[in-house]
């Protein structure tokens, strides 16, 4: 629900946004969402699967037609944690419990320069930046506990029983500065564009793990 809930909200400033479409490309400050795959390299790809990224920003360019631009960007990244190669038995004595589900969220917001080629069909479009970069980790285990099971076919009767929940095992925050890199091409449109690009993130985060998301998205 969480992701739904951030999903619709930022499509809604993405439709008010369009309203000024037209007045924002004479305008130096332009907005972009982008969403897309977020690949995991490294150490920590052993234990977090790929997962999916959606972003949101602005790029301002100091003088018009100039190739060069500031950009702004806040993202959220998601992934689930490949449980099957993560023991909890082998990190505390005595442990019992089984891992069955992970998650594990990021946000990033970072501050960089965005270079652009000329051109009406395509243009090449290099970025690179720092950032501040929060990560939530946990990992959980499904248990049954005592409670009530309610049977809406069965005049709603609630009786009291073992009901599936789930416990937490495990989880961490940390919040680190990371870098990026980013290439990409763009076509541009009568008031906007569209463009693909892939990105490259480099986050201090104990040892350090490499992100790589892949994004398409649409500027105004």
């Amino acid at each position: 629900m969480r992701r739904v809930l951030l999903l619709a909200g930022i499509m809604v400033l993405l439709v008010a946004a369009s309203a000024t479409g037209a007045a924002a490309a004479d305008k130096p400050l332009r907005w972009h969402f982008d969403t897309g795959f977020s690949g995991v390299a490294g150490k920590a790809g052993d234990a977090i699967q790929d997962g999916w990224t959606i972003g949101f920003g602005a790029a301002w360019a100091p003088k018009p037609n100039s190739s060069i631009s500031y950009r702004f960007d806040v993202s959220y990244d998601w992934w689930d944690v490949n449980t099957g190669d993560l023991d909890l038995d082998s990190d505390i004595p005595g442990n019992e419990a089984r891992i069955d589900d992970g998650d594990v969220d990021q946000w990033s917001v970072r501050a960089g320069v965005m270079w652009e080629s000329h051109g009406d069909k395509a243009k090449l479009v290099l970025g690179a930046g720092i950032g501040g970069y929060r990560e939530y980790a946990k990992v959980s285990e499904f248990v049954y506990v005592p409670g009530y099971i309610c049977d809406p076919w069965y005049w709603w009767y609630c009786y009291p029983g073992l009901v599936p929940g789930e416990v937490n095992l495990a989880d961490k925050a940390l919040t680190k500065f990371g870098y990026y890199a980013s290439i990409g091409v763009s076509f541009p449109l009568t008031n906007s564009e569209i463009f693909l690009e892939a990105q490259y993130h480099w986050v201090n985060i104990e040892t350090y793990y490499q992100t790589y998301p892949i994004v398409v998205g649409w500027r105004w």
